[in-house]
């Protein structure tokens, strides 16, 4: 379920961007010990003017944004670790400065996710999935 929705400045090469597609699911797989073939990545690109910092539209050199949505119930130690290796993987990947790349992570229970049209609790998917679901 891991997906991590990456808003970058425009201008990378193809070959950049699947390196850093590759990176970014390393990162989440390393970090919070998902299957890579569960880790979604998507890559928005940001044109130039369509980038705001401190209320001006910001200079092209290469920035990030990446919001990271995770089924609830990885450990404080396996946040600080992806936000680690989210913000390396597009520091090295896009030749960003680490200050210009901002990490967010997006905790969604189990029964507010859903795959093929069923919720992720009555899959059976989830970390702590009993704790998740609330009272019955």
């Amino acid at each position: 379920m891991p997906t991590i929705e990456t808003f970058i400045t425009e201008g990378h090469s193809d070959g950049r961007k699947q390196q850093l597609i590759e990176s970014l699911t390393q990162a989440v797989v390393t970090s919070v010990d998902a299957p890579a073939d569960s880790v979604r990545i998507i890559l928005t690109e940001v044109p130039d003017g369509n980038f705001g910092v401190g209320g001006k539209a910001a200079e092209l050199n290469p920035q990030a944004v990446l919001q990271a949505f995770l089924i609830a119930g990885r450990t404080d130690a396996q946040k600080v670790e992806l936000i680690a290796a989210l913000t390396d993987a597009a520091v090295t990947g896009l030749e960003a400065r680490r200050e210009d790349v901002r990490v967010i992570i997006k905790d969604v229970p189990n029964t507010d996710f859903g795959l093929g049209g069923k919720t992720a609790a009555a899959l059976g998917r989830g970390i702590g999935r009993a704790a998740m679901r609330g009272p019955v």
